[in-house]
Formats: C-alpha cells, sequence, structure tokens
C-alpha cells in the first residue's frame, strides 16, 4: 500500500458530524475564544499527534520494507529451490539413461551368448543324430551284408541241391 497524503472517510459519518457542527456554530464561536486562550495547548498538542502520525507511517513504512524484503528473499530462495529440484531432476534422468542403457546392453549381451550357446548345444545335438545315424546304419549294414551272404549262400545250396 502506497504512502498518500489522501485519508479514506466514512461518508455517512462526515455527513453527521457536518450536521452537528452546524447546530453547534453559536457553541463553536464560544469554544473558539477559549480555544484561542488555549491555543499554545492545542499548537502543542497538534505537533505531538503530527509526530505521532509521522512516527506510525514511518513505522508502517519500514515494516513495509521488511516484508518486501522477505518477500524478496522468499523469491529468491523459491528460485534457488527451483533451479536445484530441476537440476536434480536432469541428474536422476541422466543416471536413469544411462542404467537402462546399461541394463540393455547387458540384456543384448546375455541374448547373444544364450543364442550362442543354443546354437552351439544345437550343433552338438545334430552330430549326436549323425553319428548315432551313421551307427545304425553301418550296423543295419553289416546285418544285411550278413544277411545277403546267408541268402546267398542258401540259393547257392539250393541251387548245388538241384542241380
Amino acid at each position: 500500500m502506497p504512502l498518500t497524503r489522501r485519508t479514506v472517510v466514512d461518508e455517512e459519518q462526515l455527513l453527521s458530524q457536518l450536521l452537528a457542527v452546524e447546530r453547534s456554530i453559536p457553541d463553536t464561536i464560544r469554544s473558539a475564544e477559549s480555544i484561542l486562550q488555549n491555543k499554545e495547548d492545542i499548537i502543542s498538542r497538534a505537533n505531538q499527534y503530527a509526530e505521532e502520525l509521522i512516527q506510525s507511517a514511518e513505522q508502517r513504512a519500514a515494516q513495509i520494507a521488511d516484508e518486501l524484503t522477505i518477500i524478496q528473499q522468499a523469491e529468491m530462495e523459491a528460485q534457488h529451490l527451483r533451479k536445484q529440484v530441476q537440476s536434480e531432476i536432469e541428474s536422476m534422468r541422466q543416471r536413469n539413461i544411462s542404467e537402462v542403457e546399461r541394463a540393455r546392453r547387458q540384456t543384448q549381451q546375455e541374448i547373444e551368448a544364450m543364442r550362442q550357446a543354443a546354437q552351439a548345444e544345437c550343433e552338438q545335438i545334430q552330430q549326436d543324430a549323425d553319428r548315432y545315424a551313421e551307427q545304425v546304419l553301418v550296423e543295419l549294414e553289416d546285418r544285411l551284408g550278413h544277411m545277403i551272404r546267408v541268402v546267398k549262400n542258401g540259393r547257392s545250396h539250393l541251387q548245388n541241391a538241384n542241380g
């Protein structure tokens, strides 16, 4: 609130006082004589009242200045805290991005290792299956060879007997 020389006055109260003044003009004339006689006392009281008003205004101005200083300090502190929080958020965001990237690379490495292990296991199973099939086929070939010799011997024996 800026300090001005203006005073806010209640209109209804002012009108009431003006009416009272109008009614008491004769009394006012009598009291004016008394006032003139007591002018030093009145001037002294007026000066004292003026000093009190000035002192009150100075105190209010100082209070307002203190409040403005407090507000400015609070705004500066709020701005500092806002910057600090933004900095911390950015730092946390960077750490999170780094952590996610590290986890992604580690997961890719693990997937690649698992793929290679599965590929190696698949190749081993294929080799074992091929060896087994070769072994079965060799045994089958031996048995068939043996059976063919038995059949040839049996035929040969039948031909020699019949013939």
